[in-house]
Formats: C-alpha cells, structure tokens, sequence
C-alpha cells in the first residue's frame, strides 16, 4: 500500500474512532481506532529518522487509548488521552479535522484542468506564496472557493495539491459529520472549526459535501436553518479579515445550495471541474499503468478516444483496475509473468460505462449559465 492510500486510510478509521467515541458507541470506537493505530504503526515503519520515532509514539499512545476504552467514557482516560478528546487542555473539536501530515499530491499529479489549475494559481495560491505583493496590489488573501462539478473530477486531489503547495495547515471536513442529531451542536462543531483555522499561521479548510451543510432554506428545520446562517458568518469572518484562511468547498450539486452562500464575498469564486478532455485521459490512463508491464500494442492513445465521457474515478478505479485483473489472476495461475494485453482493457471498458449521465452534463451547463 503506498503512502498516500495509506495516510488515508489512517485518518478515516481515527476519524470514525474519535467520532463513535464521542456519540457513545465505545465498541466501534475502540475497533477503529485499533485499526487506525495498526495503520499508523506500519506508516512509521516506511519513515527514517526523528519521524520514524514520533510516528511511533504517536501510534503507541492510540493503541493504549483504544485498549482502555471499556463501557462508558471514563473521566480520568478522557484526561489521559489529550490527542484525542476535545474536552482536555490545549485541543478542540477543531483539531479533528487536521490532516497532520501534508497530502503528498501535487499538480503533476491532477490530470489535465490547465484552465482550472490557472485560476486556482492566480487566486488561491499566488496570494498565499506571495503575501507582500498580494498586499501591496490591496488583493485579499484567502477566502471561499467553491469546486464544482460531476463525481470523480479529481475535487479532492486539487485541494491537496493546493495544500501542499501553499505549506498550509490542511483541514480535510466532510460536511455531514459536522451535522448533528443534537441541538446546537453543529454550530458549535463550525465555530470550533474555524478557530482552530484561525489560530494557525496559514489554513486550507476543504469542505466535502458541502450542499449537505449550506442546503436551500426554507423547507428545512429551524435548526438547519441556524447552522446555515452561523457557516455563513464564519465565512464572512474569514473575508473580512484577511486572516489567511482559504475555505475550499467541493460538491456534485451546486443547484442545492443556498444562494446567499453563493454571493460574492463568500464564495466568491465558483470553478466547474469538469470531465477529463483527451489529454487528461491519456495521462490517467498512463498514471493508473504506471509500472504494469504492457503488450507492445496497448495504445494508450485510443483508449483515450475510446473514452470520452468518463470521468477520472471511472478511468483510474474503473478501467484500469478492472484491466489489471487480467494479468494478474494469469500470473497466480500460471506462475509465470504475465503483460496486460489489450483484450484485458477491451474486456474492462466493455464492463465500465460511464458514471456521469449526459442529462447531468446539462444541468451542470445550465448551472454555469445562470
């Protein structure tokens, strides 16, 4: 498993581990972060150094808080366990949501999106690399900005890449786990969020699902309606000050947000992410093969015309990884080495169609156009 599959697959069992723990479901709770101390642990094997020994610690520590989960929440393991309990000294809810090592993506790595890559340089990431001239021409420095567009674009990948190249603190949030069953408590979760962002140097807070937070009002519940209006303060918090904090929101449904979060001054600059051109497919496809021995008639060039319509996460999940079985399953049966042919990848793109319908392409469309 490489590092990045791995880093995420550590925070998405920490993450679900914090959270069932706190709703009280100490079973799950110590099943994930059990999981996620394992991961952690093979995640400092592949280090050297002073690293190799913080990781170490670190997922020593998660290992003897998830031993200790037994029953309800015991007051003095709550106190016992700082990194992980928002109650103790020094941390918050906000913290949650800190990716504490930067993604390793960079823009190399986002196919294609030359026309988006160029706006997110010019407003996202020149203004932080380049704080001095930023002030000097009166731009703001950070603010929102909204992804979006059909599933599997690459959204996620580009807020890394933004991440790392701007040395920001990251802070990776699903929007339905900020919701809460409870009164009140997603507005504290959003106000937790953003003091935690503003209390470090430089913030990147990437928002997935985004739609599932700032929803159309009106027939919405009271309390939606409070959460929708505190996220839109937050924002206009961040604006007003030039704190540094970039907000990057990313959804597939951009029509089922509320309008007020839309205006300029919140998210102020909305960027489609569109499906992959030619180009972009065929450095998918080249990516997802990378290393795989190849017949000498697999043409890289025709899958990619063969492809259009399909999105990155159809391409790279989808084909490719349904063409790898070929070879693979030839060379545990045979013993023998074994090259992806192109009977395998005709035998994939026979089985995967397209996620995104031409009826969704359109409303995108009429979406841009409004």
């Amino acid at each position: 498993m490489n590092q990045q599959l791995s880093t995420d697959l550590y925070q998405r069992h920490y993450k679900r581990g914090i959270a069932e723990y706190r709703r009280g479901n100490m079973a799950v709770a110590k099943q994930c972060l059990l999981k996620a101390s394992e991961v952690l642990f093979q995640i400092a094997s592949a280090a050297s150094g002073p690293l190799r020994e913080t990781r170490k610690a670190k997922a020593q520590q998660m290992l003897d808080f998830a031993k200790s989960i037994k029953g309800a929440p015991d007051p003095g393991v709550r106190r016992a366990a700082s990194l992980y309990d928002e109650s103790s000294e020094g941390h918050s809810k906000g913290d949650l949501w800190i990716v504490t090592e930067l993604p390793v993506v960079r823009w190399n790595d986002v196919a294609g999106l030359e026309d988006v890559k160029a706006v997110i340089r010019k407003r996202v990431v020149h203004p932080f690399q380049h704080p001095a001239v930023t002030l000097k021409y009166h731009k703001r420095i950070g603010g929102g900005v909204l992804l979006y567009g059909p599933p599997g674009t690459g959204k996620t990948m580009i807020a890394r890449a933004i991440a790392n190249e701007v040395g920001a603190t990251f802070f990776s949030v699903r929007c339905s786990d900020i919701i809460s069953k409870w009164v009140g408590e997603a507005e504290r979760n959003l106000k937790e969020l953003f003091v935690t962002a503003r209390s470090r140097p430089r913030s990147v807070v990437f928002m997935d699902e985004t739609e599932a937070l700032v929803p159309r009002r009106g027939g919405h519940s009271t309390v939606m309606n409070r959460v929708i209006a505190e996220f839109l303060g937050q924002i206009d918090g961040i604006q007003g000050r030039d704190q540094g904090i970039l907000l990057l929101g990313a959804t597939n449904r951009p029509w089922d947000m509320d309008e007020a979060a839309l205006r300029p001054g919140r998210f102020g600059e909305l960027i489609y992410v569109s499906l992959p051109d030619f180009a972009a497919r065929r450095q998918i496809v080249a990516l997802s093969l990378d290393g795989i021995p190849l017949a000498e008639d697999v043409d890289l060039d025709e899958i990619a015309r063969r492809t259009e319509g399909y999105s990155g996460a159809d391409l790279a999940d989808g084909i490719c990884e349904e063409a790898k079985d070929g070879p693979y399953e030839r060379e545990i049966a045979s013993g023998i080495s074994q090259r992806l042919e192109v009977s395998d990848l005709e035998r994939a793109m026979g089985k995967i169609r397209p996620s995104v319908t031409n009826s969704s392409i359109e409303q995108y469309n009429r979406f841009q156009q409004r």
